[in-house]
């Protein structure tokens, strides 16, 4: 029995720790609820994950975990997602096929630039939007945009190549989506199946290149996903109750505080951990 344990030494650290435990099912389930309440920032709140495990463990959980949340929330929602007949050219294909192939130009640039720099600048446009965003709703009565096909092709590339350089794909659809005056019911149709399209689509990647994921990954997954459900659920319970209103500060906070983390990570506070998450592509 010894013996087995010893090939987990991730899991056996946790049983002889259960207040650490305890600590990872709050992460994760506060990670959950945020995913279902809103539809994105599983990735703001689990990144947490990383003071408890190892990045090896920790970045494919959450990159799983953040793709189960995906998956449960728009089953949870699927009333109010458009049919996929629908999805081209005003839903969210074009976002989406724009999305997949700017996420590996994100990744060639990362590989050229200064990655803190362009996080940092990044992070300070996103904030800076959402700032606006909110000021351009109170100060004035702004007209919203038309949604066009074009327009929603730069959206999807400029999410997928941001979400390469800095894992962070959702940003500019949220951005996107409140210039064009979206109800929160379509917000979540057009940003969620980008997200978890992205998440897919780097969980493959990940797979094909092999040695990350493992027995220990499994089983911690496993034991957490009953978590991660049930959360996202009761965020999706009060995400329905929520106005239009009321939904789109929660988004403009939260969009200000994946910006602020983003320059936070820039400029190199916490990078023990945060740099880890920097080649990796999941739902913040």
């Amino acid at each position: 029995m010894n013996s087995k344990v010893s090939n987990f030494p991730v899991i056996e650290h946790l049983c002889h720790a259960p207040s650490l435990i305890l600590l990872l099912v709050l992460i994760l389930g506060l990670s959950g609820f945020v995913c279902g309440l809103v539809g994105f920032g599983f990735g703001i709140v689990g990144t947490s994950v990383l003071w408890i495990l190892p990045p090896r463990e920790g970045i494919p959980l959450l990159m799983l975990l953040a793709a189960c949340s995906q998956i449960a929330s728009i089953g949870q929602l699927r009333s109010s997602m458009p049919p996929l007949r629908e999805w081209w050219p005003d839903g969210p294909a074009p976002c989406i096929l724009a999305g997949l192939l700017g996420l590996p130009l994100g990744v060639w640039l990362l590989t050229r630039l200064n990655a803190n720099l362009i996080a940092s600048l990044i992070g300070l446009v996103i904030s800076l939007c959402a700032l606006w965003i909110v000021l351009r709703t109170s100060v004035m009565r702004s007209r919203p945009l038309r949604r066009t096909l074009p327009g929603s092709l730069l959206a999807g590339l400029l999410g997928g190549t941001i979400g390469g350089l800095c894992a962070n794909p959702s940003s500019v659809m949220i951005i996107w989506s409140n210039l064009l005056g979206l109800s929160k019911e379509q917000q979540r149709a057009t940003i969620q199946p980008f997200i978890l399209s992205i998440q897919l689509t780097a969980l493959c990647i990940f797979a094909l290149r092999g040695g990350v994921f493992s027995g220990c990954l499994g089983i911690i997954w496993a034991s957490s996903l009953a978590v991660i459900l049930i959360s996202t659920r009761l965020g999706g319970m009060v995400f329905r109750k929520l106005s239009d209103s009321a939904y789109k500060r929660l988004v403009l906070i939260l969009l200000t505080i994946s910006g602020a983390s983003m320059m936070a990570k820039g400029w190199g506070f916490c990078s023990g951990v945060l740099a880890k998450v920097d080649h990796f592509v999941f739902s913040l």
